[in-house]
Parts: C-alpha cells; structure tokens; sequence
C-alpha cells in the first residue's frame, strides 16, 4: 500500500480482505488507502477453478493496463 502502484489487487475472497483490511487500519494505514484495494482480484466472469481465477485476474491487469495507455493517449 505504501507503493506508487497503479493498481493494487488482493487474491482472496471479501471477507478475507475485510479481517485484513481491519488489520492495515489498526496498524496504521489510512482507510481511504485501504478501499482502493481491488477485492477480490480479477474480473467476476465466474471463475471457480485456479485456471479460471488466474485468468479472471490476467484480463483485470490488461482491462487496467490498456485504460491507463488510452488515458494517457487522449
């Protein structure tokens, strides 16, 4: 969190990043920080298998990475 990144994602379910999340905020970590946090990782296509889920999160870095170039493009 503490990282220039321009995305920043957690592999994990909801509810496993909101006891984390609980977590960064008690050891110090601005909330509005934390909430940008992509949870779960990935784009919801339903994935079930880690094939899937590996996939889901691949396209997400490509869907961010292409709206990044095209931003800086207009």
């Amino acid at each position: 969190l503490q990282a220039d990144a321009q995305h920043v994602a957690f592999v994990g379910s909801k509810r496993k990043f909101a006891t984390l999340a609980d977590k960064l905020e008690a050891a110090g970590f601005d909330r509005s920080t934390i909430d940008e946090v992509k949870a779960p990782a990935g784009l919801d296509i339903g994935a079930v298998t880690p094939e899937e889920i590996a996939l889901s999160i691949l396209a997400e870095l490509v869907s961010v990475r292409r709206r990044s170039v095209k931003a800086d493009a207009v």
